[in-house]
């Protein structure tokens, strides 16, 4: 079975989308659902590695609403039975590894996706748009570098092109032959973990980017890495799914097998544990 394995629901602090309407309209495009809500802590709180100095910093936690998920979506597993996972995605940093491993370890879930939203303490969204461009993005893979090796709890590295979302500077420059050193130490730690990395499909509709990222997977690929999830990282039912043939098109042009994890065990979308 093939799935959507990023997706936020109303859980998440940015997200108005109904679980069961997600579900639904997953299913009548033959895709299962991970949830994979928000966990990035920024406010000072027990169990932060003080010692640790990349601690995002803010005023309120950016994390989905623990009252109601998972405990609220533990029926929908049961009702729609194998097309239902529950997932996290975690914001890497070292301060809150402790707070990260804790939050994990306190429900059964299927699927953790760590991220890179923060470098250094530092948002991406604003540092990508203030900082020297180059440098930034220089950075940003030697910090996700760094957190693939510091945390060891998440099963698929997510939306590698996170830093070229917001900054017209950084998404012009962030390609593979500008920072082929960074790059490959990136995805060589990846797969020499047997870590799965996202394929996120939420600009897809820019084929001049999918040709980039295509020589990032093919690199990955040949640096020993095998597994990849596909998630359409939607935040509206609208999103849902997205350019999901496209991916499974790049995923094979790589030569990489896309995977979905269920109760932490990662199977192909034949179903086979692998």
């Amino acid at each position: 079975m093939h799935f959507d394995a990023h997706v936020h629901s109303a859980a998440s602090p940015d997200s108005e989308l109904n679980p069961v309407d997600a579900i639904l309209a997953l299913k009548s495009k033959g895709l299962g659902i991970a949830f994979t809500e928000h966990v990035d802590f920024v406010t000072p709180a027990v169990g932060k590695d003080t010692s640790a100095k990349d601690a995002p910093h803010g005023d309120t936690d950016f994390i989905c609403d623990f009252d109601i998920y998972p405990s609220q979506y533990t029926g929908l597993k049961t009702q729609y039975g194998d097309a239902v996972l529950l997932g996290l995605e975690i914001g890497l940093s070292a301060a809150y590894f402790p707070l990260n491993t804790q939050t994990i370890n306190q429900y059964s879930y299927d699927f953790i996706l760590g991220s890179i939203h923060n470098v250094d303490g530092f948002d991406v969204f604003k540092a990508s748009s203030s900082m020297d461009a180059e440098s930034f993005c220089r950075r940003y893979l030697t910090y996700a570098k760094e957190m693939v090796e510091y945390c060891g709890f998440f099963d698929s590295f997510g939306h590698i092109d996170y830093i070229a979302r917001y900054c017209e500077k950084t998404a012009q420059i962030f390609m593979y032959k500008n920072f082929a050193e960074e790059f490959d130490a990136l995805l060589k730690s990846l797969a020499e973990r047997d870590l799965a990395m996202e394929i996120n499909t939420s600009r897809f509709g820019n084929n001049t980017l999918v040709g980039r990222l295509q020589v990032i997977y093919k690199r990955f690929k040949e640096l020993g890495g095998r597994y990849v999830t596909i998630g359409s990282d939607a935040h509206n039912e609208h999103a849902l799914g997205r350019y999901y043939a496209k991916a499974i098109g790049l995923a094979n042009m790589a030569g990489l097998i896309p995977v979905y994890f269920r109760q932490r065990e990662r199977f192909s979308c034949d179903g086979m544990n692998v």
